[in-house]
């Protein structure tokens, strides 16, 4: 009797927690974990789409990608778009072709050195302002 309860236990867990790791409900399922954050963007390859969002080479710049929030106030240039093909070509799109939210730190060279997700990117200015001293 105790085995049998056991691997019924065993058996409901084991199932609840396939049914969790698979489901699409949760915002940031991505079923390849390993590709979630980092994607295919190398951290020091040039820019994407660097003339088109108005960057000017010389001083680091920041894109913040998303559909509604705020761009934080920092010593950078700074462009905000809710476009889906920056956002892919930045690694801030899900499977889905949800936008971000997130940004980007690009240093005076206009390389991508360091890009996130973060939902209040606004709120931050100062962790963002750390990111862009460090990289130039």
């Amino acid at each position: 009797l105790v085995v049998a309860t056991v691997l019924a236990l065993v058996t409901v867990v084991g199932a609840g927690i396939i049914a969790l790791l698979s489901s699409t409900q949760h915002q940031l399922h991505d079923p390849v974990h390993a590709l979630q954050q980092l994607d295919l963007l190398y951290l020091d390859e040039p820019a994407p789409a660097y003339d088109e969002l108005g960057f000017q080479r010389g001083k680091p710049a920041v894109l913040v990608v998303c559909t509604r929030c705020e761009a934080p106030d920092v010593d950078a240039q700074v462009a905000v778009t809710d476009d889906a093909s920056v956002a892919a070509a930045y690694a801030l799109a899900t499977i889905d072709g949800r936008v971000g939210p997130g940004y980007a730190v690009i240093d005076s060279s206009g390389r991508v050195r360091y890009r996130t997700f973060d939902a209040h990117v606004g709120d931050h200015a100062l962790e963002v302002q750390t990111v862009v001293d460090g990289v130039d």
